[in-house]
């Protein structure tokens, strides 16, 4: 129950502090006083969007603050067991909205997202708003309140997840089915370029070195020439160059033998020798090795042109021309691969649709049994609100496709499930029943939102309602009836309402009047608690506007006197 509700800051409330009580709370007062900013108040701790427009100009932050006392310790045990908060008899819930647009969350004093925030106000609180009947209006809406009353909730976002799985499962399986159809028309292609690739037998500096071969083999005569005529004047002929130092070396033999001082010269000739031998040697075996073979030449020419027509095709280098060839390769062994995974996510798309459809199939037969007790459970509210011969009634369509030229049809699984629901009222005898957006009356449609509202709100277990304008559209002997309606709802939870209308508010336990003032050169809102007198002028001013005369306060006390027989006596 809402035992306390703090307001700063919030528009042309400056500061108010309310101290609510069980049973029926009736909030009234002129168009305009701020009637509605209570509501929004409401609103932002159950996570509405906070402005900077909802701050008092001149204010740096607007806050809002409300105590709840636990009345039924049970359900909220194991909702705050869920969220590891320790049970308490109150809670203590805070929102804070500053001019940079962002906003603060509290829960009992510890910070808390405002996801948490509105999600413990959603278990304590039933709001309904004067522009909420058009969500009932709405069919699309109906299946939702549906599975509300059931207590399907859970269940239906259940099956939504498992719908939800299914179909992002059949669109990664579309998607590859569309990339292997993709590869598919390139794999004839990709498997000649690794045949042709393949059957170059590529290596890394392959080109370098034929290169360096074919200028070789190209001047062959020349090389050969100049590698004998090296050899024949180091060694090949009596007046090479060796024979003569062969000479020299002997004669240093003999200096040395009577001179030491000769002797590391004598060393240096022979050693000099030796490496000129081994030049010697080496141009007799590169020029041995050097034969003119045209046929060898030609099979390098073709080589060379080969790699450099790969290379125009493939890429700039060689290394890039087997690169490509190990990234072609892959894409084949991707495109095996890709069948490989086709199959095993077909498999899991198939699984999924079977969970989903399972799923859809118990929450469609859960659904048509809830749908006469819903229908049953408005009949009884509305019956108790001036309309005794209405009928409610829950209408369902099963979503179906027909095949292009063919009536043949088959049943479709959506994001809801399998079927369409609307909700159909006959308010009066002998009148068929029809949809709900067809029905005139605003008075027969607000006490069906009320009716509905009441239903819901004692399903989900909420022990404050609040009805801001609950008077839409409705007025003398129906607003007296929707006024005894909310005082036995009042009954069995808290009730605050906002109204207009006298014939309402003088059904309520507790009476606030809500007026705006202007003190200094501000306007601000006051909300009072009002005596037992002050409540009998404000009926009557209600009654009769501004003037209040000794007619309108008789009238008033009357009222009091047959909403509220046992209280206490008004003079």
């Amino acid at each position: 129950m809402l035992v306390e509700l703090r307001i700063k800051n919030l528009a042309i409330l400056d500061q108010v502090e309310l101290l609510l009580e069980p049973g029926f709370n009736v909030f009234t007062g002129e168009t305009g006083a701020g009637k509605s900013m209570l509501v929004q108040a409401v609103h932002l701790l159950l996570g509405a969007k906070g402005s900077e427009d909802l701050i008092r100009t001149g204010a740096p932050e607007a806050e809002v603050e409300a105590r709840f006392e636990i009345v039924s310790k049970e359900p909220w045990t194991s909702w705050l067991a869920e969220r590891e908060l320790p049970f308490a008899n109150e809670l203590l819930l805070r929102r804070v909205v500053s001019r940079s647009g962002r906003s603060r969350s509290y829960l009992n004093d510890q910070a808390a997202t405002l996801k948490f925030l509105a999600a413990s106000a959603q278990e304590l609180i039933n709001l309904s708003g004067q522009h909420e009947h058009q969500t009932f209006l709405a069919p699309e809406n109906h299946l939702h309140i549906l599975d509300s009353f059931a207590g399907l909730t859970d269940f239906a976002d259940d099956f939504r997840t498992a719908y939800h799985h299914w179909r992002q499962l059949e669109k990664l399986w579309q998607q590859l089915q569309q990339r292997q159809c993709s590869l598919e028309n390139s794999k004839e292609f990709l498997i000649f370029q690794v045949q042709e690739l393949d059957s170059a037998n590529l290596h890394p500096g392959e080109e370098e070195e034929l290169a360096s071969e074919q200028e070789r083999l190209r001047h062959a005569t020349q090389l050969f020439e100049a590698a004998r005529a090296g050899y024949d004047r180091l060694y090949g002929n009596k007046a090479s160059l060796i024979t003569g130092l062969t000479e020299v070396k002997k004669n240093l033999e003999l200096l040395a033998r009577f001179d030491a001082d000769w002797s590391a010269r004598l060393t240096k000739v022979a050693d000099i020798t030796l490496e000129l031998e081994d030049l010697a040697f080496d141009l007799r075996d590169y020029s041995s090795s050097l034969h003119r073979d045209p046929g060898h030449l030609e099979e390098i020419d073709q080589r060379l042109h080969l790699l450099q027509r790969l290379r125009r095709k493939y890429g700039s280098t060689l290394t890039e021309v087997i690169d490509y060839l190990e990234k072609t390769r892959q894409e084949l062994n991707n495109l095996d691969n890709l069948e490989l995974e086709l199959a095993e996510l077909a498999a899991q798309v198939k699984a999924a649709c079977q969970s989903a459809w399972e799923k859809a199939e118990i929450l469609s037969q859960r659904r048509r049994e809830a749908a006469p007790l819903l229908a049953a459970a408005v009949e009884t509210e509305i019956h108790g609100l001036a309309m005794p011969q209405a009928r409610f009634s829950v209408k369902f369509w099963p979503l179906r496709t027909s095949f292009e030229g063919s009536e043949v049809q088959q049943k479709v699984l959506g994001v809801n499930g399998l079927d369409q629901v609307e909700f159909f009222l006959a308010p009066n005898p002998g009148e068929d029943p029809k949809p709900l957006s067809r029905i005139a009356s605003g008075g027969e449609l607000s006490r069906l939102v009320l009716g509905l509202k009441n239903i819901l709100a004692i399903g989900a277990g909420v022990h404050t309602s609040i009805f801001d304008e609950v008077d839409a559209g409705i007025g003398g002997a129906t607003a007296t009836v929707v006024g005894q309606k909310l005082r036995r709802l009042a009954q069995t939870q808290q009730i605050i309402c906002i109204t207009h209308l006298p014939h309402i508010a003088c059904f309520a336990d507790t009476h606030f009047r809500v007026e705006k003032q202007v003190i200094g050169a501000r306007t601000v809102t006051m909300v009072k608690k009002l005596t037992s007198e002050e409540r009998l002028q404000e009926l009557a001013r209600m009654l009769g506007g501004a003037l209040v005369t000794d007619a309108t306060l008789a009238h008033a006390k009357e009222m009091l006197t047959t909403a509220r027989p046992n209280a206490e006596a008004l003079s």
